[in-house]
């Protein structure tokens, strides 16, 4: 059995996508000319990053399969590894060589794609408009999709099959509006997302999706680089979904992510750049890595021991639920397969420190057949509250946000960048405090989505009255407890959905220079009450919107994490006679496609 090429490309695809190959005829192919050349061209000579220091103990599965020690292969390994690209990880190589052995073991006598060698071409794979693998060198649009992706737009062939094109129609994927921006534009414009790439860059990229109306592809070499572009820090970043954006330079990445609100606002606001104010540019801190307070890593179901059955034949009841776990950490780019993940460069220092012994930990436990659910995968928590490391989602926590301390459980939801927290805090509690068009001082608050009351706690010392809402009862019991650990008195907390605050008959309680006092939020001054709105990803609901604006606050200012629901909630509150006032991202999360973005509203006056 021999092996083909494993190219440069090799990490931007999936190997589940190329194949495998022997460990017996581990060689590559493919890293000649044309790499040579753009390496000495562009002088993008990668950092090689140490082995990892637990490489040795890193247990590679491939399809619910497992060898139980990486170590025998380390010499294959590393040499794979030393004549890859500079684009290629080390926990690619101990896939590769991993699977290799998989395979080999079973007798597959199929080669991976490479020169002439024959590729297996998936079952579900749909013909059109491009055959499996198909290389295009295509031009990279300005801007970048919602999920980081490289937009391509390619002519087609007129005289392509239409029998075929018809066929490949009847077989539609679900998941065809996957990408936002997958319908093409033009005619004849064929959509080609691609990852790890920067708008204007010309690229090399091979196919390995067709949907109705776009396709997926892989990176395959960078012709013309992008002058943003830099060396990512991270040996995983071209393939592990966590990170987006770490190969462009962090100004860059701030001017796309004020484009992207920019566009949205006009695209799904309905809006034309005269209607509403420029988005101000992205606001950012200097801790670009290193920042993230929470993560999540994830494990896989993990496979049990060949002794497994013998030993519950036996009645052994520890040793048949002994097990293996395989990567942990997250997933692929462009696949729901886990990239194994020991050191995360954005998470904080006291993470890294605390995941190198979780990590062992948990496959120990899984070794001693101690995990509660053997059969199953699962996610891990790393919380970071002020340098106190906490894996337990029902321990409570305590984090400072300027001179405020939250205390919440540690699974439950809170901002997960310390640095840009009080920031946030700041933009909100000014845009909420400004004294209204007609003149008049905003007295009254109501914090929408509320959680652990974030937002109304730091607004509390400028208003009469803060009530917040949350349909989470544990978080609302979290928000009273803050509001008292902080003094807090003029503030109220209420568990119920966010529509149901405006109609409320139930009052709420807040002291005031020491009187208990019930107060109805239907009894609240229209023009000099604020609504602080911070919903889930998905935005606002209609029935939400219909009762703000039969409310009427004199004011709205919207946090959001995904600017596109709330450019889509935009378009309701501007048709209901509120005005843009400002659009303020935020770069809470650099390195990756995400966006925090405040929009604040004022009521037109008559």
């Amino acid at each position: 059995m021999s092996m083909a090429n494993l190219s440069a490309a090799a990490p931007f695809a999936s190997l589940k996508r190329m194949g495998t190959a022997s460990l017996s005829s581990l060689s590559l192919r493919g890293h000649g000319a044309s790499e040579s050349a753009f390496v000495a061209r562009h002088r993008y000579h990668a950092r090689r990053p140490a082995i990892p220091r637990d490489a040795n103990n890193i247990l590679v599965s491939s399809d619910k399969r497992s060898i139980s020690s990486i170590g025998t292969h380390m010499e294959s390994i590393q040499a794979l590894w030393s004549k890859t690209s500079p684009f290629t990880s080390f926990s690619w190589a101990m896939n590769a060589v991993a699977e290799a052995n998989v395979q080999e073991s079973q007798g597959d006598n199929k080669e991976i794609n490479g020169g002439d060698a024959e590729v297996k071409v998936p079952a579900k794979f749909r013909p059109y408009p491009f055959p499996y693998h198909k290389e295009l060198t295509v031009r990279i649009e300005p801007s970048l999709t919602n999920l980081g992706f490289g937009i391509a737009r390619v002519e087609l062939d007129e005289n392509l099959d239409k029998d075929t094109a018809s066929a490949a129609s009847d077989t539609a994927s679900v998941n065809d509006n996957e990408h936002e921006e997958a319908k093409p534009i033009e005619k004849k414009k064929w959509v080609i997302f691609v990852p790890n790439v920067i708008p204007g860059e010309l690229v090399l990229v091979k196919i390995y999706r067709n949907y109705a109306s776009y396709s997926d592809a892989d990176l395959l070499q960078i012709i013309e680089p992008s002058p943003d572009r830099i060396e990512p820090p991270c040996s995983l970043a071209t393939i592990c979904g966590g990170c987006q954006y770490q190969h462009i330079t962090i100004d860059r990445q701030r001017e796309m992510k004020t484009m992207q609100v920019q566009e949205l606002f006009e695209r799904l606001g309905g809006l034309e750049t005269h209607e509403f104010p420029t988005v101000l540019d992205t606001l950012g801190t200097p801790e670009v890595f290193g920042y993230r307070s929470k993560i999540t890593p994830h494990y896989e179901a993990p496979m049990r021991k060949k002794e497994w059955k013998n030993a519950q034949n036996n009645g052994d009841a520890a040793a048949s639920k002994s097990c293996e776990i395989g990567s942990i950490g997250f997933k692929e780019k462009a696949s729901r397969r886990l990239v194994d993940v020991p050191y995360c460069h954005i998470a904080t220092p006291a993470i890294n420190d605390a995941l190198v012994q979780i990590r062992e930990d948990k496959r120990e436990e899984a070794r001693q057949g101690l995990l509660k659910k053997p059969n199953k995968g699962a996610t891990l928590l790393l919380r970071d509250s002020d340098g106190v490391v906490e894996t337990n989602h029902n321990v409570y926590v305590n984090t400072t946000v300027k001179d405020l301390v939250f205390r919440f459980q540690a699974g439950n939801f809170f901002q997960n960048n310390p640095f840009m927290l009080p920031k946030m805090v700041d933009l909100v509690v000014d845009a909420a405090t400004k004294t209204s068009p007609s003149g008049k001082t905003m007295t009254h608050l109501i914090d929408c989505y509320c959680g652990s009351g974030l937002f109304a706690i730091g607004s509390s010392r400028s208003f009469d009255v803060c009530v917040g809402i949350e349909v989470n009862k544990m978080a609302v019991e979290e928000a009273r407890e803050n509001a008292a650990l902080n003094g807090i008195q003029n503030c109220d907390f209420v568990s119920a959905s966010a529509e149901a605050i405006f109609l409320s008959k139930d009052p709420v309680r807040i002291t005031k220079e020491g009187d208990d006092k019930d107060l109805l939020v239907g009894d609240f001054p229209r023009e000099s009450t604020v609504v602080v709105v911070d919903p889930p990803r998905k935005g606002c609901s209609e029935e939400f919107l219909q009762q703000l604006n039969e409310y009427g606050p004199g004011r709205v200012v919207y946090m959001s994490c995904d600017p596109a629901t709330q450019a889509r909630d935009t378009k309701f509150l501007v048709s209901f006679g509120y005005e843009i006032v400002s659009v303020q991202p935020f770069d809470l999360f650099p390195q990756t496609r995400h966006i925090e973005c405040l929009a604040v509203f004022e009521r037109a006056l008559d």
